[in-house]
């Protein structure tokens, strides 16, 4: 199953905000900014606009290593073959967890958002792989806001992973980080943006000074290490034998006098070939 991992960029992208751009051309320049996660949420679209669009976002995420989400629908999101569905408060009154679970399949996200601590505690203890609290600050897209006062006993309970939502900006996401706050979503910081791509790298940017992690690509699986680590000494800690492996990196072969040199950066690609030799 497709997971939510620490430190993600979570945008809800909707025509409705986007100042006359396509929810194609917002999500577009968003992952180009380092969005990890799309959600399709489009209120005053025919379910047939829905699975067009849907196809398309679909498409886009899965060839840039994005995670997809439909809001509302899990038909929907199975028919456009999306990595997930997220449920609000009423979704979960129209369906079952249990039915959305028989439809998608055990691979697929389910998230849910929720509105107080009463609501994530009790979120908390059901089959959803992912929790939205907020709204945490005001925001125009709802009428009410939570506040903070419970981010840090929601972070101590949480046995999922938790996006924070709601009138998130750059002027305060810096308080959130404070608190432990790994994941958030945005609304109208990103699609009301004059350039998407390039505050999206903003947000991207103050999460990386956060993070005391990377991910690279080890034999085409993601794995999270510690930032600026050297080739040598990842090796090290793999403990692996120099004497009996080759390694490309970046699609490159290089040489073993060199690896005490390279300090390997975000989304590096590594291929690690083990051989033995024989005398």
């Amino acid at each position: 199953m497709p997971k939510i991992k620490d430190y993600s960029l979570y945008l809800v992208v909707s025509e409705e905000y986007g100042q006359g751009k396509t929810a194609l051309e917002i999500a577009s320049a968003a992952i180009y900014g380092g969005v990890d996660i799309i959600q399709m949420r489009e209120k005053n679209k025919t379910k047939q606009e829905l699975t067009a669009l849907g196809n398309k976002l679909s498409r886009l995420c899965r060839e840039n290593n994005a995670l997809f989400i439909v809001n509302d629908d899990p038909f929907v999101t199975k028919e456009v073959n999306a990595d997930g569905v997220h449920l609000g408060q009423e979704d979960i009154k129209r369906f079952r967890l249990e039915d959305v679970r028989s439809i998608l399949g055990q691979d697929k996200i389910i998230g849910i958002s929720t509105h107080s601590l009463e609501q994530f505690q009790e979120a908390n203890n059901k089959d959803f792989d992912y929790i939205a609290f907020g709204p945490v600050f005001p925001t125009q897209t709802k009428d009410y806001f939570i506040g903070t006062k419970d981010i840090e006993e929601v972070l101590k309970i949480a046995k999922k992973p938790v996006v924070f939502i709601g009138g998130i900006n750059l002027s305060n996401i810096s308080e959130l980080l404070s608190a432990g706050v790994r994941n958030i979503a945005l609304i109208r910081a990103i699609l009301q943006a004059k350039d998407i791509t390039l505050e999206t790298k903003k947000f991207r940017q103050k999460f990386n000074v956060k993070r005391q992690d990377m991910i690279i690509k080890i034999n085409g699986k993601e794995e999270s290490i510690d930032k600026e680590i050297k080739l040598i000494d990842l090796i090290s800690k793999k403990n692996l034998c120099s004497e009996k492996i080759i390694i490309e990196h970046n699609f490159k072969i290089i040489d073993k006098e060199k690896w005490p040199d390279i300090i390997l950066a975000e989304f590096d690609n590594l291929e690690i070939v083990s051989f033995v030799g024989g005398g």
